[in-house]
């Protein structure tokens, strides 16, 4: 993909993505753990089986057993991440005064994912951590959310010359290099991730 491309793409779909990223920004902040129990559940699981599972907790109560069954056809490692969500479903008091602070993302990000850190929630990496406060309007174009259709993406437009392990390292090595690219393009962060995703999947979801 050429740089050009990737421009008139954002042109085209630009009103779509800024719907969306406003969606996010005025999500109550009742919803917010469902946005968290939605990326604890992504890593390699399909996002829209996520979706519906978080969907369908939303009408249960948060036990053990129940939790597990509606997980269970719908994400993979159903019991880990089972353990996950109650986990940080049992802290979320602590983890929302932390959004509400007046950290910045980076600071929030770190926080949430730094074993060190009494606001650390378990399953939550750097990927997952920046896609949850993307999607309940906090990453304020700081965050990017580097799964393999972004960093096939920035391949594609030599941003990077290969895809990487990505550990905490080269993950945010690469996400200085998508804001450096994304400034010198004059499209948002938090815009061209969703103009991937749009370009990737036809489609805006999470």
């Amino acid at each position: 993909m050429e740089i050009s491309e990737l421009k008139q793409k954002y042109k085209e779909y630009q009103q779509e993505i800024k719907a969306k990223l406003e969606e996010f920004s005025n999500l109550p902040s009742s919803e917010y753990i469902y946005e968290l129990f939605f990326c604890l559940l992504t890593p390699q699981s399909k996002a829209e089986k996520c979706w519906l599972a978080v969907e369908e907790l939303k009408n249960c109560e948060l036990e053990k057993n129940k939790i597990e069954d509606c997980l269970k056809t719908k994400t993979r490692f159903y019991r880990n991440k089972t353990r996950y969500l109650i986990a940080a479903n049992n802290k979320f008091n602590e983890t929302l005064k932390l959004i509400n602070s007046n950290k910045s993302p980076i600071e929030i990000r770190q926080l949430l994912t730094d074993n060190s850190s009494k606001y650390k929630i378990k399953g939550l990496g750097l990927k997952e951590a920046s896609h949850f406060l993307r999607n309940i309007g906090k990453s304020n174009n700081q965050l990017a959310i580097l799964d393999r259709h972004i960093l096939r993406k920035l391949q594609e437009l030599n941003i990077i010359s290969k895809i990487p392990t990505l550990n905490n390292k080269n993950y945010l090595k690469i996400e200085q290099k998508m804001k450096k690219f994304a400034d010198n393009i004059g499209i948002p962060l938090d815009e061209l991730d969703l103009l991937f995703w749009k370009i990737e999947s036809g489609r805006i979801f999470k």
